[in-house]
């Protein structure tokens, strides 16, 4: 039988087993929840990745590969794993060693490098394929022929500036063989003007297709100066747009009647004029408008505008006859006038008779005079006595009239 002490003891014991085993789990529950909690993997893809490529560059042109890569990263470290997506914050590289490989064309496996350890990362594509080449240089004279053969028709290629005028060529020396000329790059399809501006360059074979090669400079500037012939046209107003009612017609008058337009010669052979449309519109009285000329496509203008004066002509509107009877009345009339205005002051009517009777006189010889002279208009001299009679006629009334005053003043 188990004495009482050694009951104790096992008691003592089962205790203490069990106060070690939950202090146990107590201690290690938190490290296995933190364990199940970052299990879960986080991925990032980091695309267009430059490969650097290690080799002799002194002695080797390597050609053929694709310079850039995407890289997949994956780890449960999120913020790392966000660190190397980063393009600012990473620290991985892609690599590939052609350091042990001689000429010929290579596929060649791709390394990251660099990497944190918490993160993993696989390339697309993981090998690169490669050619190389013993390296050679060369220099060569920058092509224009492109320029010229994008000329329309009827231009010329008066003058033509390329700075610099070859460049420095770096290649295989196979590839160098096959170099054709050097091209200036343009996106341009038809010349019909001077050019200033500055191009890409690129190595090219026989058949036009670019090589791969460094080219230094990589760029030129170039100047062309073209000619094209011309032609003086006429410009043509002509009338668009409704008239006002009441107006029958238009006059026009153009700030420049000609103009000078140039382009390729069968075009220039098919325009005779320029024509001005001149709008209307709501034009009722003397009007200046600026108005656009229409040049056909492919052809240009040294003049694009011009100022018309618009003069609305209106119906029933003909030239009013020069009363010429009129002016010469009232000329005769003057005088009676104021020779009324002496003898109503004086009061005598008798002698206010007289100068009427010899004013009315004065008036019908006037009057016979213009009448004459409207019907021999074509006879100049008869006219021309005729209103000489008439003046004499006035002078007499004129002394008359200056005779009575004095006898006036004399009885007075």
């Amino acid at each position: 039988m188990l004495t009482k002490k050694k009951r104790s003891n096992i008691v003592y014991g089962l205790l203490a087993l069990f106060f070690s085993l939950v202090l146990f789990f107590n201690a290690n529950g938190s490290n296995f929840q933190n364990s199940i909690a970052t299990s879960e993997v986080h991925e990032e893809t980091a695309q267009d990745i430059p490969v650097s490529i290690e080799y002799d560059s002194d002695e080797y042109y390597i050609q053929g590969y694709e310079d850039t890569v995407d890289v997949t990263l994956s780890g449960a470290n999120r913020v790392q794993l966000n660190a190397e997506a980063n393009e600012e914050t990473r620290n991985f590289d892609v690599v590939a060693d052609l350091s042990d490989l001689g000429e010929g064309t290579h596929d060649v496996p791709l390394e990251v490098e660099n990497l944190s350890n918490s993160v993993d990362a696989s390339v697309e594509p993981d090998t690169l394929t490669v050619t190389i080449e013993k390296k050679a240089t060369r220099n060569f004279q920058i092509d224009t022929q492109e320029f010229e053969d994008k000329l329309q028709d009827g231009f010329e290629l008066d003058e033509t500036s390329v700075s610099p005028q070859e460049v420095e060529v770096t290649s295989g020396e196979e590839t160098m063989e096959e170099i054709s000329r050097i091209a200036i790059v343009s996106d341009i399809e038809t010349i019909n003007e001077d050019i200033s501006d500055t191009f890409s360059l690129q190595a090219v074979d026989e058949n036009g297709e670019e090589l791969p090669a460094s080219l230094s400079p990589q760029t030129a500037n170039v100047q062309l100066e073209v000619s094209a012939p011309d032609k003086e046209v006429n410009l043509s107003p002509t009338q668009t747009g409704d008239a006002a009612e009441g107006i029958s017609d238009f006059d026009f008058q153009l700030s420049e009647n000609s103009a000078t337009i140039t382009g390729a010669q069968h075009l220039l052979d098919e325009v005779d004029s320029l024509e001005v449309p001149v709008d209307v519109t709501d034009v009722t009285e003397p009007t200046t408008r600026d108005v656009n000329v229409e040049v056909p496509s492919q052809l240009s203008s040294d003049v694009n505008a011009v100022s018309v004066n618009i003069t609305p002509e209106f119906e029933n509107s003909e030239p009013e006859e020069t009363n010429d009877n009129t002016e010469e009345t009232g000329d005769t009339q003057t005088p009676s006038d104021a020779d009324n205005d002496n003898a109503a002051a004086d009061g005598n009517d008798e002698q206010n008779s007289e100068m009427n009777t010899v004013e009315s006189s004065s008036v019908e010889e006037e009057t016979n005079t213009t009448e004459e002279d409207q019907e021999q208009t074509a006879e100049s001299q008869e006219t021309q006595e005729t209103q000489e009679e008439a003046q004499e006629t006035q002078s007499s009334v004129d002394e008359q009239i200056d005779a009575q005053e004095n006898e006036e003043e004399t009885e007075r």
